[in-house]
């Protein structure tokens, strides 16, 4: 499971200390898809960066799978991050000099795996995005949704434990955000992953199999489906 303890995060800003999540404690059970919601500055983005390590808290404990989070010295982080953890950025974050089958193969590559297995993980993943037409394609030759649908097989493509997820639909019309999330779902599930997604659309965290709700930076409610 994920569990988080009495974390706490702290920014210095113009404005003096800005408490961006404070004292939240959760437990996560391996295999849920979970939906973080609140309203923009409520700690969404700050908690999961925090659980995905890239960004470590004031106080408190985070454990992925037993593996002490915030206790990792930086070498260690980082390759547990390369193994064992997904991420999709709001707005993609793909690399434009990479056509799409390079940009869903890089973590593939970073993980050692190479020849017929990433060749085969590649076409999987692009036939299962509707996309195996675009393998040589550049970033921006795709649109939005297909930006994000190859976003989230990147993520996933070395079969991550943790997939993390940050307002993945936010510049999607609702027919194509829902497709991306129920895709995202189904991979999941085909590759026993648990799935963390902030997010502010209803429609999303209808589907979760846990909501957990944040207002500055507390937890107010969490609910199991």
């Amino acid at each position: 499971m994920i569990a988080l303890s009495h974390i706490t995060k702290t920014f210095r800003s113009g404005r003096g200390l800005v408490n961006a999540v404070v004292d939240v404690s959760l437990n996560i059970y391996a295999g849920y898809f979970a939906a973080i919601m609140g309203k923009s500055g409520s700690g969404k983005s700050t908690l999961l960066n925090c659980i995905g390590g890239l960004e470590m808290p004031g106080q408190g404990e985070i454990s992925c799978f037993g593996t002490p989070i915030n206790r990792l010295k930086a070498g260690k982080l980082s390759r547990f991050q390369r193994r064992h953890v997904g991420f999709v950025f709001q707005r993609g974050n793909l690399l434009s000099y990479l056509t799409i089958a390079e940009n869903i193969g890089l973590p593939l590559t970073l993980n050692g795996i190479v020849g017929l297995e990433r060749t085969q993980r590649i076409k999987r993943l692009l036939v299962g995005i509707d996309l195996e037409a675009a393998a040589k394609a550049l970033p921006h030759e795709l649109s939005g949704g297909e930006i994000q649908r190859v976003s989230m097989a990147r993520a996933i493509a070395h079969h991550p434990k943790l997939l993390l997820v940050d307002e993945p639909t936010a510049n999607l019309d609702t027919i194509s955000g829902t497709q991306l999330v129920q895709l995202m779902r189904n991979l999941g599930k085909e590759n026993g992953c648990t799935i963390i997604m902030a997010t502010h659309d209803r429609d999303i965290t209808n589907r979760a199999d846990m909501l957990i709700t944040l207002k500055d930076g507390q937890v107010i409610s969490e609910e199991e489906r």
